[in-house]
């Protein structure tokens, strides 16, 4: 009997490489994320990834041994797929300043848990191919989004004004020197009995300009405490 064959068998030994198979690869991804100090790091991704393969085997017992042949062998792992959806949610976070952090965490699990559903199933080559290249997203691509931001025309912008007043001349002269608002918050606080008045923006810039230069635009108008790219 070839091993292919084999190990697409349903038995102890298939179950155990299968269940091995998936707590190394959820390993491997979590590892990425645990390197990066992320909420969801290598323990949660191989119990995600481990759960999800333990879950597709249930519905082929239960298709194979229970129902006959008869049942959806995929019922449970549809509910996998949505489900690690609220564990992903958990991941995900809105900072003060409106800023979404998670997002990546989330989509790995999610994907974690797709990893695991095909190497429970027995689909072994979709599984091992998907972590590598989840693998490769998580450590690589990362260089790709910064060539793209390099290039952006968008910037997020966390301003501090002196007071509410200043709002109305700030966005004047931001129209005059081209910037066109495309998102604007306005918000009030305080520190220290102070009542400070900061707004979250994004400004689309001409090309010709750069991100010191609009930074730099920005701290010199009148009332402007101070600026931050997000």
């Amino acid at each position: 009997m070839a091993i292919d064959e084999y190990l697409h068998m349903f038995n102890i030994p298939v179950i155990i490489i299968r269940l091995l198979m998936a707590t190394v690869c959820g390993g491997i991804i979590g590892f990425c994320r645990s390197v990066k100090k992320r909420g969801a790091g290598f323990k949660t991704h191989i119990l995600v990834c481990l759960g999800a393969a333990l879950i597709m085997m249930t519905g082929q017992y239960i298709f194979e041994e229970v129902s006959g042949g008869t049942g959806d062998v995929a019922r449970l792992a549809a509910q996998v797929v949505s489900g690690v959806g609220f564990l992903g949610a958990g991941t995900i976070m809105v900072t003060g300043r409106n800023q979404v952090k998670g997002l990546t965490t989330a989509a790995g699990l999610w994907a974690c848990s797709g990893i695991g559903l095909a190497i429970g199933i027995g689909f072994y080559s979709g599984g091992l191919i998907a972590t590598l290249i989840v693998f490769l997203v998580y450590n690589y691509m990362q260089k790709i989004d910064e060539i793209a931001y390099e290039h952006s025309r968008v910037y997020d912008l966390y301003v501090e004004f002196e007071s509410r007043k200043y709002i109305t001349p700030f966005m004047s002269a931001m129209k005059e020197r081209g910037f066109k608002f495309l998102s604007l918050e306005l918000s009030k606080s305080k520190k220290n009995k102070e009542e400070i008045v900061s707004a979250t923006m994004s400004v689309e810039v001409s090309s010709k300009s750069k991100g010191v230069d609009v930074l730099q635009f920005i701290e010199a108008l009148e009332g402007v405490n101070s600026v931050e790219e997000m």
